[in-house]
């Protein structure tokens, strides 16, 4: 997921490896946390495939500063990122499904169309799943867990009515 963000907010801005990490914190806030530990490797991996490109310059204080900007081989693998992305963590697909959905504007319509499609069969899979495990009289679900399962479904819903 890392890779998703960082290549959709250089699609934005040209920008340093610690304001990446701070844009993270502040647009993506309500569904990920970034560390300069998770986007320095990121950017150096995104950086080896030839999707971005760091530009050197010297900063006003006589610091060396490294600008990340992405370049159309960063566009397009972006693009293949989202409308290839599998949900497969039960643990984070609904906050992973919220994340790529808010990076989706970079998809014309047709790309939106199959991406979208494919967040909603992953969402419609996990709500049937935990609909199962609800129903499972050998799991002995107590009222508390079985009250969370529910809530997972009911944000699955959530997410499925804004498509």
């Amino acid at each position: 997921m890392s890779e998703i963000v960082i290549l959709y907010i250089l699609c934005r801005y040209d920008a340093t490896i610690y304001k990446i990490s701070k844009i993270i914190d502040e647009i993506f806030f309500a569904f990920l946390k970034s560390s300069l530990g998770t986007v320095n490797p990121a950017v150096k991996k995104l950086q080896n495939l030839g999707c971005i490109e760091l530009h050197e310059k010297m900063s006003g204080g006589g610091m060396e500063s490294k600008t990340c900007s992405i370049t159309p081989m960063g566009r397009k693998h972006l693009k293949n990122l989202l409308l290839s992305l599998e949900l497969n963590n039960p643990a984070r697909i609904l906050n992973n499904a919220r994340v790529a959905l808010f990076c989706s504007d970079v998809l014309d319509d047709s790309e939106r169309e199959e991406f979208v499609n494919n967040i909603k069969n992953h969402l419609i899979l996990f709500s049937g799943r935990s609909k199962e495990t609800l129903k499972n009289p050998y799991l002995n679900l107590n009222d508390t867990q079985k009250a969370l399962v529910e809530a997972k479904i009911q944000e699955a819903q959530r997410i499925l009515d804004t498509l």
